[in-house]
């Protein structure tokens, strides 16, 4: 059974794609993570669930 990748909905974001699927810079997006927006590490890696993306825009 093959798997078609791009219809698996997206759940965790890495660092540059939640850059992109804001629309903000490397040094926004650390400002708005000490500003409050929710990330996750794992190991060394920031990451960031879209639910919580998608939030935070509503909100601000």
């Amino acid at each position: 059974m093959s798997k078609d990748k791009s219809n698996i909905e997206r759940i965790f974001y890495d660092f540059q794609e939640a850059q992109e699927f804001l629309g903000v810079s490397h040094q926004t997006l650390y400002n708005l993570i000490k500003q409050g927006l929710p990330s996750h590490k794992i190991g060394k890696k920031r990451v960031f669930l879209k639910e919580d993306l998608v939030k935070w825009i509503k909100e601000h």
